[in-house]
């Protein structure tokens, strides 16, 4: 593909990937190159393209040569919430066996802006309280994938949240579960800090589990799955 090819290609993949996360398209729906194609003014070799990639991702799977938005049941959350742990956990005790004094500099800056998020928290929530957690929420993942010095793990993680997003995005929004979620992620910080691998690996199964036991609550509670 040339750069031209390869640019419409990628507006494909992102206008088709909104519209499943989104819920444009549901679990289970039937998508169609030509339709596709026909509703986005985009011919059909980029199409084909995007679907392929989206379907490496999981966000789509093929059913008898018939692509379909991917089911997640609760066992596709199991396993991948699996992975989570291994991984994110894996993360967290490098963090805290390799963490220098800028690191650790860095850290105490987004424990203060975790903190005042948290004071904040009590006077509820609004789009902006979102946006602001949303952001420091990546800062800390992303320093944290560059203290333990692994870009494959960031990868690897980063696919895995997109096939649960939907669920994820009911998750964020419950008001209790988020105060908590800036909490544990204050207590990540801390341990890091400590330069406790043990304990940092703990805190993130503990949060994982726990996360994952919401999500399947909520599943089950609006039958979901």
């Amino acid at each position: 593909m040339d750069d031209s090819s390869l640019k419409i290609c990628d507006i494909a993949y992102t206008r088709i990937r909104k519209k499943i996360l989104d819920f444009e398209y549901k679990p289970g729906e039937s998508i169609i190159e030509t339709t596709l194609s026909e509703n986005l003014g985009i011919s059909r070799t980029p199409i084909r393209e995007a679907l392929r990639r989206l379907e490496q991702e999981g966000l789509l799977e093929n059913k008898n040569g018939r692509k379909r938005v991917a089911i997640i049941t609760i066992s596709d959350l199991e396993q991948i919430f699996e992975l989570k742990i291994a991984i994110e956990g894996m993360v967290m005790k490098k963090c805290a066996e390799m963490r220098t004094e800028k690191d650790i500099a860095k850290l105490r800056k987004i424990i203060k802006t975790m903190t005042d998020l948290e004071i904040e928290s009590k006077h509820g929530f609004s789009k902006e309280f979102f946006n602001k957690w949303g952001e420091v929420n990546s800062s800390f993942h992303s320093l944290t994938y560059k203290i333990a010095n692994n870009a494959r793990a960031d990868a690897i993680i980063g696919n895995l949240n997109v096939q649960w997003h939907r669920w994820r995005v009911g998750i964020t929004a419950m008001e209790w579960r988020l105060e908590r979620n800036i909490r544990e992620h204050i207590q990540f910080c801390e341990a890091i800090i400590e330069g406790d691998g043990i304990k940092a690996f703990t805190l993130m199964e503990k949060h994982t589990r726990d996360l994952f036991n919401t999500v399947v609550n909520i599943i089950k509670t609006f039958s979901l799955d």
